[in-house]
C-alpha cells in the first residue's frame, strides 16, 4: 500500500458518510463505558471476575447498535468519544483480570476518571480532524467525479510531455488557487486539479511517488469554469502510476477523496 492508498483510506473511515455511524457507535459506546464505570467506583455495581462484565458489555453493544438512528450529530463527538471509550474499557477489564479495587477512592477509579477527563480535553481537536474533520477543515464531497480519458490505462506514449484529459462530472474545474472567500459556496464548483505520479517497479510497486505541478491548457474561471481539461505532464522514459485528483478551488482535498488513477508506459 502506498501512502497515497493510505491516505484516500483514512479519508474514507474519517469520513465514511454524513454522520458515520461507526463514529457515533463509539460515542454511544464511550458514554455507556464510562457509566457502568462510575457505577461500579460508586459501589452500585460489583465487577469481581471475568463473568460480570459479560452483561455490561453486552448492554453497552446493544445500546451503540442504536447509535445511527442518531449519527448525524453523535459521530461529532468521536473526539472526546473515542479517548472515553477506550480508558473506560481498559479500567473495566483492570478491574476484573486484576486484584485493583475498582471502588472509590481506590486509585484505579481515580486515575480512569483523571485520564478519561484529560485525553478528551486534549486530544479533542486532534481526533475530531483526523478522524472526522468538519467541513470546513476537509470540505465533504458530494456527487462529484472525476476521470482520465487520455491517455488510457496500460497505454504506451512517447516520453516527454504527456498530455493528460480529464472530465469532472458532478462539479466543474477552476483555474485553482483561488482564495476561499471568492470561491463558489458549493467546494465542488470551481475546483482545482492535482496531479500525483510515481514510478512503478518491475515487481509492480509504486514509489518515489510525488505531486508534480501543471498549468491547464483551457481558460477556466470561477465564473466560466470547465468540465474538461488538459494537462501536460513531463515524464521520462518508464512505467508510471498516474493519479488526478478534483480538490477545492483553494487546493483542499475533498473527503472522500476525488480520484482517477491509471497506469501507462513511456518509451
Amino acid at each position: 500500500m502506498t501512502l497515497v492508498d493510505l491516505a484516500s483510506a483514512l479519508s474514507f473511515v474519517g469520513h465514511a458518510g454524513e454522520g458515520s455511524t461507526w463514529q457515533a457507535m463509539v460515542v454511544v459506546a464511550g458514554v455507556v463505558l464510562c457509566g457502568v464505570g462510575l457505577a461500579t467506583a460508586l459501589g452500585r455495581l460489583t465487577l469481581a471476575s471475568p463473568g460480570d462484565l459479560v452483561l455490561p458489555l453486552a448492554g453497552t453493544a446493544i445500546v451503540a447498535s442504536a447509535a445511527p438512528l442518531a449519527s448525524d450529530w453523535l459521530s461529532d463527538g468521536i473526539g472526546w468519544g473515542l479517548p472515553l471509550a477506550v480508558v473506560w474499557l481498559a479500567a473495566l477489564l483492570l478491574a476484573v483480570l486484576t486484584p485493583l479495587e475498582m471502588r472509590l477512592p481506590a486509585p484505579l477509579p481515580m486515575g480512569a476518571i483523571a485520564l478519561a477527563t484529560v485525553t478528551a480535553i486534549t486530544l479533542y481537536p486532534t481526533l475530531t480532524r483526523e478522524l472526522h474533520p468538519p467541513p470546513e477543515v476537509y470540505p465533504l464531497a458530494d456527487d462529484s467525479q472525476i476521470s482520465i480519458s487520455t491517455p488510457q490505462d496500460g497505454a504506451t506514449v512517447d516520453a516527454g510531455i504527456v498530455e493528460v484529459v480529464v472530465e469532472v462530472t458532478g462539479g466543474t474545474i477552476g483555474p485553482g488557487d483561488v482564495p476561499l472567500d471568492e470561491l463558489p459556496e458549493d467546494p465542488e464548483e470551481a475546483g482545482a486539479l492535482a496531479v500525483v505520479i510515481g514510478a512503478v517497479g518491475d515487481d509492480g510497486s509504486v514509489s518515489q511517488q510525488q505531486e508534480v505541478e501543471v498549468s491547464l491548457s483551457e481558460t477556466c474561471t470561477v465564473e466560466a469554469p470547465c468540465t474538461t481539461a488538459t494537462l501536460d505532464v513531463e515524464v521520462g522514459p518508464g512505467e508510471y502510476d498516474l493519479i488526478v485528483e478534483f480538490r477545492r478551488g483553494d487546493g483542499t482535498p475533498l473527503a472522500p477523496f476525488v480520484r482517477d488513477r491509471l497506469q501507462f508506459t513511456a518509451r
